[in-house]
């Protein structure tokens, strides 16, 4: 029926129509400009006539050019990253940078191998028995534990309760071999992957035509919303060139959403104090190619929640979308009010909120591979889709990047949900979220110290103090070598810090009395032993151009990828 209709309005019949109605519209025009035309290059040579027209495009073509360049990254950040390219290739720079690389790799592999358990590379001329597999895998499974067991690993870990990694896993067995890619064949991972998203927009007071879609991580939530507000910009606004505004302290996902799809991401400040999003700058950044503005609840560095309602109004008002992220305190937000913590509205209740995404993994305590991407209309989801209709194949269809995916993920992540219930997500959100509390009271309270931004939700992070004289990294290596706390290291601003999870906020008092007594050691610290470290390479980092920083991120990358010891 639908092709029906198009080919009806591509008739020839139309199309004359449509050419009739143009040349009503373009005919005064030009008629006017027309005689203007031909009295300005009557009696010019024709060559000098063709050579200003051609000289005057290219000097446009350059003038858009470097009006694209001073509005994106400016010249000298364009300057840099053009010749850098060409430096490196110069032999002493070269021979420089592999004898760095080099170092970067030695430094490295004693880390990542040190734990490789009989490494190979080749596939066993004869099946290995089943019995030699496990006695194996429990080999490397005690590796895999032994780093989070005694609770003082930041994020990563979120339940640690054993009989309820357990259940999952017996679950996850059990559709470890579905697809949902095929629902007739998979009828219930069908079922299970609507009820998961539905039950999640429904946290989020999603209306009647609110809707979502499972996805693989809160990298693929973001990229498969911002991959619909492109299309969407393309489609109905006529936006070719488009950008996203977004916070210094967003999630990195969102550049990675401007690598993958063309879209400009433009960053905009946080407000020193508080961390969150500076409204001003916000507002001044937003062009007629804006697509849509982001905010966090709450971000990853230092766990502040954006003011959602004052930047719904900004997209309301600039009539474009606005994404909340929500990954890492997905399963937290939701409950925070009945666990005693009350918020400002960051959800659907909002008008102006179009997109939502929210981590099941995290503190859901589903397995990893579980993320939910929510809309607020099914309009804009349809431009999240991806489809080939013509496909020798048949016709192809998926929602997001991935065409095959796991279905164990999906019924793990449906029988979290069903096991904690409200009452469970509320009780764990009380006990996550009370320790955050009291960790940045604790801060507060150690002069040498300083909170980044506020704990609204599950991270306290911190710097030190100017007066102190105290190095923020050297302290992180430092509670890691005396007390065995591994804390995340934060930059732009430096700083550390902790997000809670059902382990570390059960070790409360050990983390406040192990970080007063870090504080004590790093002061003593006549030696300098925690001059190095994260010290050094966050010192040497802020000292070079970013382009040669790439350089080794590329290494660590390709080490994390030696299968045996080099």
């Amino acid at each position: 029926i639908a092709t029906r209709g198009w080919l009806k309005i591509c008739s020839p019949v139309c199309i004359s129509q449509l050419e009739q109605l143009c040349s009503m519209v373009t005919l005064p025009l030009e008629s006017a400009v027309r005689p203007v035309i031909n009295d300005y290059f009557r009696g010019r040579d024709a060559f000098d006539t063709v050579k200003a027209v051609a000289l005057g495009m290219l000097l446009l073509r350059l003038l858009r050019k470097l009006r694209r360049i001073a509005t994106r990254e400016g010249l000298k950040n364009y300057f840099l990253r053009s010749v850098l390219p060409y430096v490196k290739m110069l032999p002493p720079v070269k021979k420089e940078l592999q004898k760095e690389a080099q170092k970067v790799r030695d430094s490295l592999r004693p880390t990542m191998c040190k734990d490789l358990t009989q490494p190979r590379d080749t596939l066993p001329g004869k099946g290995l028995s089943k019995e030699d597999l496990c006695k194996l895998m429990e080999e490397r499974h005690e590796l895999d534990t032994k780093y989070w067991k005694d609770g003082k690993v930041t994020g990563s870990i979120y339940s640690g309760e054993q009989d309820h990694m357990e259940f999952i896993g017996e679950v996850y067995k059990k559709w470890a071999y579905t697809n949902p890619l095929h629902p007739g064949i998979h009828p219930s991972v069908r079922q299970m992957d609507a009820e998961v998203v539905q039950m999640v927009v429904n946290l989020y007071n999603g209306g009647p035509d609110a809707c979502g879609s499972f996805t693989t991580g809160g990298t693929e939530s973001i990229l498969m919303a911002m991959k619909a507000y492109r299309d969407w910009g393309k489609a109905e606004k006529g936006i070719t060139d488009p950008n996203i505004v977004i916070c210094d302290t967003a999630h990195a996902a969102f550049d990675k959403a401007g690598q993958y799809f063309g879209i400009f991401v433009k960053h905009c400040r946080a407000v020193p104090e508080s961390q969150e999003v500076d409204i001003r700058h916000l507002k001044s950044l937003i062009d007629s190619n804006t697509v849509a503005i982001v905010g966090s609840a709450c971000q990853y560095a230092s766990g502040c929640i954006d003011p959602i309602e004052e930047m719904a109004q900004i997209a309301l008002k600039n009539k474009i979308g606005l994404h909340v992220d929500c990954c890492l305190g997905g399963f937290l937000v939701p409950f925070m009010e009945k666990a005693g913590f009350p918020l400002k509205p960051f959800d659907f209740r909002v008008k102006g909120v179009t997109t939502i995404s929210c981590d099941p993994h995290k503190y859901g305590f589903a397995p990893k591979g579980c993320s939910v991407v929510m809309f607020s209309e099914r309009r804009l989801r349809h431009y999240m889709y991806s489809f080939m209709t013509d496909w020798t194949g048949g016709i192809y269809a998926t929602m997001g990047i991935l065409g095959s995916r796991p279905g164990g993920p999906v019924a793990a992540t449906w029988a979290s949900m069903m096991k904690h219930g409200e009452e469970g997500y509320i009780a764990t959100t009380k006990l996550i979220v009370g320790a955050t509390k009291k960790a940045g009271a604790a801060v507060q309270a150690i002069p040498e110290l300083q909170l980044l931004g506020r704990t609204d939700v599950c991270v306290v992070a911190f710097t030190t103090t100017p007066a102190s004289g105290l190095n923020i990294y050297s302290l992180g290596d430092c509670m890691k070598a005396r007390t065995g706390w591994d804390l995340a290291t934060l930059q732009n601003p430096a700083g550390i810090h902790m997000a809670f999870t059902m382990p570390t906020a059960k070790n409360i008092d050990s983390f406040i009395e192990d970080l007063k007594l870090s504080v004590k050691a790093l002061k003593e610290d006549v030696k300098g032993e925690f001059a190095g470290g994260n010290a050094g390479i966050y010192g040497t980092v802020a000292s070079i151009p970013p382009a040669l920083v790439q350089e080794s991120v590329k290494v660590y990358l390709d080490t994390c990828m030696e299968a045996t010891a080099m």
